[in-house]
This record gives C-alpha cells, structure tokens and sequence, in this order.
C-alpha cells in the first residue's frame, strides 16, 4: 500500500499536459512490471483523436512483442489528470480495440492494477463495477466485496463498525451502510456491538443486487465493448507550423498559389472570398493562418476563425456581427448540407463590393433596420431584418471541389484552390522537412533515423492516404522505442507505424 501510494503521489504531480512525459514513464514502468508483458514504451506527447465515439486526448503506449498498444483517454486536454479518466482503449493486434469506458471520471491511479487484471483475463468480462476509496486498489467484480463482507460478518458472533472498517476500510464500511438501510432487520444491536442474522433468501438478494449496491455507495461502473475501428488524429502543433514554414520547407506550387491568392483576396480585393480544398493534413490550415499572420492579422480583430459546425441562424448572426471583417472558416463543412445556409454563403462571396444579405424567416428576434443600433442588436442576441455586407470570406474545406461546389456557383463568385498532392509527392516533401520536425519530450533523432521513418511510412500498407499528421505521429513512435531503450525490429516498427501512426 505504501508503494502504491508513492507511486500515486508522483504520478499527481505529473500528469499534466506539460509533463506528460514523466507521467509516462512512470506509468509505463508500473504496468511493466505488474503485467509482465515484457518491455513497452510511450509514445512522446499527448494523441488527439476522433473517431465514431467521438473526440479525446490520450497517453499511448506500444508493445512491440505482439503488435499490442493501449491509451488511457480524457475527453479533453484541459481536464487531463490522474483523477478524472474517461475510459482505455486496448488493440490486441487487431483494428478493433477493446473499449473500457467509465460511467464518470475515474482515478487513473487505482485504475492501473484493474487495468493490469483485465489484460491478464483477455477482458472477458463486459460488465465491471469497482470502489474507488482514496487509498485501496480496485475491485474488477462487486460481488467479490460484498460475498466478502457477508463471510466476514457470517463468522463473527458479534462486531462493530470499526472491525468493518479495519477489515475492508472505506468501501466495506460503505457497502455495509448500504446494506442496513436496504434490510434494516439483518443485523441486531447488543449494547455497542451487533451481531448478524440474515436469513437465506436475504443473503440471495443482497448478492443479485451486489453491482447497484456497490454504485450506490460511490463506485464507478466500466463497461467492456469493442472500440471504434478507425480514427483520425489531430496535427501537433509545432508540427503544422513547420508544415506552413515556407522558407524552410519549399512547400509545393500549389501551397505558393494558395499563399499568393490568399494575398490577392484579402489585401489587393481581387476576390470577395476563396475557397479551399483538399484532403486533411496537407497545410491548409496553417498555411493560410502563416498568411494572415505575415500580414499583421489576429483573431477576434483583423479576422474572425470559426471552427466546426454552425447553424443557418449562426452562419446570418456571425455575418452581421463581423460584416466589415475578414470571416474564416475551417471544419465548417455542414454549412453546404443546408441549403439556406448555402444560399446565404453565396450572397456574401458574390462580387459586388457591398453584399446585400436578408432573414426572411419569423423571428422575435428579428428586428427591423433603423430600430435599434448594430451594437444594441448584438447586446440583445437579435439579428437585423437586413444588413450591408462587404467583409471577406475565407473557406476551407477536406471536400473536393465537385462536392464543395457542385453548380459551379461558388466557382464563379470566388477563388477555388484544390490543393491535391499525389501520395509520392507527399512522400518526398516528407523528406525534404522531416529533419526540422520537433519530437515531443526533447528526444533527439539524427537526420539517418527520421528519414528511416519516412521510408517506412513509404512503404507501410496502411489503408490511410498519406498525411504529414503520420509523420509526426511515426517520429514520435520511433523516439519513443529508442528514449525506452527497446530495439524493435524494422518488421515490427514498420507494423506498428502502419497501423498506429
């Protein structure tokens, strides 16, 4: 118990985004040692992801012996920390992985020996409850902690709380609560001790009842399913801004005519809006946000960023609220399923210096121009009837240019820039930046190893489309086996890169 609460106490320290790495090799450590599956080592850096079930940060881990790797996964960066897990992902070398997912935030801590059990038993079990007091291991099975308490009541003539207590601590005394409350005539008081006296049938219901007794008391429920198949993961920052480093990088013509007509529509006016296509993790992104830059541009001044969906009414409210502005939206492609949304889109990008755009829906609201002012509007969450546009548009998209624009009429309205590289010339831009690409934790590789990932993701038989985001993600798997001191074979490194990076 000592060592496992010295180990707590180091691993609360670190385990915050801008430690993760001593957290790793703490934790690393830890589950080698327990699980006894030979030698494992974490990838540097914190995994965002995306997937079916939705969007998480998590610490990953890579068994070389038998192409295994786990996560433990938070459902955000800010909230990453040793005492709010949100569930572990487990791949077995398969594309499936095994989907541990807590019904509230666990200790990631007393989660560490459960997890190591589950390991051990293939996780066979699907349904798990377990306690969770400050200072003892969890529990994989309920039942187990109470069909222990009864035994331990059933042999005594007479106890207290406190022999409870001393025998089970919190999760014993909490359990035993619980049980007098529901069966109030199982145990009689002499004097200041009590003696237990259930009956066969009672005994029955208390342990077919053990899991919701167990919740009841403050445990946590885990349940056992299998995991999304395929992921997408986000582009590390430092990463991206390599990616649009122009100077160091000699991006492709078609990231120089991207940055040339970004110039064009925002500085010259020779366009009201561009749109941009192409496939995630080629630098559009952060190419054109190194263009704004340059440019002496902010966010929230000179332009405004929206990310992700937004609604027809959104798409009219931000338009009035930024008319006169630079309006730039990434990952907002939902607006073309809407075909008022897509409507509006058009009447901002038209050519005309000033835009007339219109709300010709009902609405309280909605008020009239002339009634109020642009700033009482926006204090009091309405929109105007009618306003005056004459502000910028920015767009990108991952769609191609046919589904972006299926009529043409964004075409003939604005710039439309598709950048669209060839998996070879991904491969060999790869090499031309993969020397200035920085690793996570510090770790340094020689210009000899990082092209070695890039020849290994050249000739990895993934599925996914080639991507600078599998180039961070390969680089920092490779750093991570030689910082754990594991030699991984070039069959085994390259199985893992495919499949996880």
């Amino acid at each position: 118990m000592g060592n496992m609460k010295k180990f707590k106490e180091h691993l609360s320290e670190s385990i915050s985004p801008a430690s993760v790495s001593k957290a790793s090799q703490l934790i690393a450590r830890y589950i080698t040692k327990k699980a006894k599956i030979g030698k494992l080592f974490a990838v540097p850096g914190v995994e965002g992801y995306s997937n079916s079930q939705g969007r998480g940060v998590g610490i990953r881990f890579m068994v070389p012996k038998g192409n295994k790797s786990f996560r433990f996964n938070w459902t955000q960066a800010g909230m990453l920390g040793s005492a709010n897990l949100d569930s572990i992902d487990f791949w077995n070398n398969e594309k499936k992985p095994f989907h541990v997912q807590f019904n509230q935030g666990v200790s990631l801590v007393q989660t560490l020996p459960l997890f190591v059990q589950m390991m051990a038993d293939g996780f066979k079990k699907k349904k798990i409850v377990f306690s969770e007091p400050t200072n003892v291991a969890l529990r994989e099975n309920a039942s187990n902690l109470v069909r222990e308490l009864l035994d331990f009541l059933a042999s005594r003539g007479t106890f207290t709380q406190n022999d409870i207590y001393f025998k089970f601590r919190n999760p014993g005394v909490g359990v035993y609560k619980e049980l007098i409350h529901r069966f109030p005539t199982i145990v009689r008081k002499e004097g200041r001790k009590f003696s237990w006296e259930p009956d066969t049938n009672i005994v029955a219901q208390i342990l077919k009842s053990a899991d919701e007794i167990l919740q009841s008391t403050g445990a946590v429920k885990g349940t056992v399913t299998r995991g999304a198949s395929a992921e997408t993961y986000d582009v590390d920052p430092e990463v991206a801004a390599m990616e649009a480093n122009k100077d160091r990088l000699s991006f492709e013509q078609q990231l120089q005519d991207l940055e040339n007509l970004l110039k064009l529509t925002v500085v010259a006016g020779s366009s009201n809006a561009i749109f941009i296509a192409g496939r995630g993790g080629i630098g559009k992104t952060h190419t054109t946000e190194k263009v704004l830059s340059k440019l002496g541009f902010e966010d929230g001044k000179q332009y405004f960023k929206n990310t992700g969906s937004i609604s027809t009414a959104g798409l009219y409210s931000l338009m009035f609220k930024y008319k006169n502005q630079i309006i730039f939206f990434d990952d907002s492609d939902d607006v073309f399923k809407d075909q008022s949304s897509r409507n509006l889109i058009k009447a901002a990008t038209d050519t005309k210096k000033i835009r007339k755009l219109v709300w010709n829906k009902q609405g309280s609201n909605v008020i009239e121009p002339g009634e109020m002012t642009d700033e009482e509007i926006l204090e009091g969450g309405n929109i105007p009837r009618f306003f005056e546009f004459t502000g910028k548009i920015i767009f990108i998209s991952n769609m191609k240019p046919d589904k972006l624009d299926p009529d043409g009429a964004i075409r003939t309205r604005a710039f439309m820039v598709d950048i669209d590289p060839t998996e070879e010339e991904i491969y060999d831009f790869m090499d031309k930046i993969v020397e200035f690409i920085p690793i996570e934790g510090g770790i340094v590789l020689d210009i000899k190893e990082r092209k070695y990932v890039v020849q290994l993701l050249r000739n990895s038989k993934s599925k996914q489309t080639a991507n600078l985001r599998k180039l961070s993600r390969g680089l920092n798997m490779f750093a991570g086996s030689i910082k754990s001191g594991i030699k991984v074979s070039d069959d085994e490194m390259s199985r893992m890169i495919s499949m996880y990076a």
